[in-house]
């Protein structure tokens, strides 16, 4: 079961752009920032932006899911995702929270 669609042809970008542009075009929108991290497998996870407009979560991502060297996290080819409400302000105090 996919939890998101996608609502964009491929493009490069990244997260943080993208989130920002959203916010530029739409005072309303909420962005949500989650912090770098390492994984419970003991990967790097790079910072993630989402943002919110009230009806529906978004987020810019990669398509293959793979680990990337640091440079290749600021800039790449990805979609906008859009995800179920909430999903945004729950992943980001997850990925925030000092427990895990």
């Amino acid at each position: 079961m996919q939890r998101y669609e996608v609502v964009s042809k491929p493009y490069w970008s990244n997260c943080l752009f993208e989130a920002i542009k959203a916010k530029l075009n739409n005072k309303d929108i909420k962005i949500y920032f989650c912090k770098p991290r390492i994984t419970e497998n003991g990967n790097f996870q790079m910072f993630h932006c989402m943002w919110s407009n009230g009806e529906a979560d978004y987020d810019f991502s990669d398509l293959d899911n793979m680990e990337h060297s640091f440079y290749r996290d600021l800039f790449y080819k990805g979609v906008i995702r859009k995800l179920p409400i909430g999903f945004a302000k729950k992943y980001s105090q997850y990925r925030n929270s000092k427990k895990r």
